[in-house]
């Protein structure tokens, strides 16, 4: 079974934004989410409930359960995952709106 690739999107090209996401994680989050991101590394589309849920047209939600993390994520051909936005169940809504304006420009250029 091949590895999916995971690479970072927005459409500043500057994915400082997520990057002061993960740095603001305890060792604790972080370890946690390492563990979702490594099984979406391994199932890519075929992750599901409860890890991934599909939020339609594309964009997916990758959920830590145990803090309430958020990855926000879609695909790109063949065994890539484009992370587009990140937070937590609290800003959800909000995560949601971006990750779905960054997808779609995304798949714009």
């Amino acid at each position: 079974m091949k590895k999916w690739k995971i690479e970072y999107w927005t459409p500043e090209k500057d994915i400082s934004s997520i990057e002061k996401w993960f740095d603001k994680l305890t060792k604790g989050q972080l370890k946690s989410l390492a563990k979702e991101i490594a099984m979406l590394e391994l199932a890519g589309n075929q992750l599901k409930l409860p890890h991934s849920k599909a939020l339609g047209k594309g964009l997916f939600e990758l959920r830590e359960r145990r803090f309430g993390l958020r990855v926000y994520y879609g695909f790109c051909g063949e065994l890539v995952i484009i992370i587009l936005a990140t937070g937590n169940k609290r800003t959800q809504e909000k995560d949601i709106v971006i990750a779905r304006k960054r997808l779609l420009e995304f798949k714009e250029e």
